[in-house]
């Protein structure tokens, strides 16, 4: 099992490449963009940029993400997408 100090620095990295992939891919303005920015249910965000999210998530750190966990709740901001990566990387 990974431990949680293992996972931070890759979790941090991945913050840039989420905020990098929703500005130059989902053409959000980056100053709207912070760790707490609701990006779903404020409509930043529709369902086809989560599955294009997730596929990118999914490439970036070898992981799978089943299409129920593509939800608000998951990827409603940047910081509860890191939740749920670091806790699919944990297993």
């Amino acid at each position: 099992m990974t431990s949680s100090t293992q996972l931070r620095p890759e979790v941090e990295r991945l913050e840039a490449r989420i905020h990098a992939f929703l500005r130059d891919e989902c053409r959000l303005d980056p100053a709207q963009l912070t760790r707490s920015t609701e990006l779903v249910t404020s409509g930043l965000l529709d369902s086809m940029g989560m599955v294009r999210l997730a596929t990118h998530l999914e490439r970036l750190v070898d992981i799978s993400i089943p299409d129920d966990d593509i939800t608000a709740e998951h990827f409603d901001s940047i910081e509860r997408i890191l939740g749920y990566v670091e806790s699919k990387l944990r297993g």
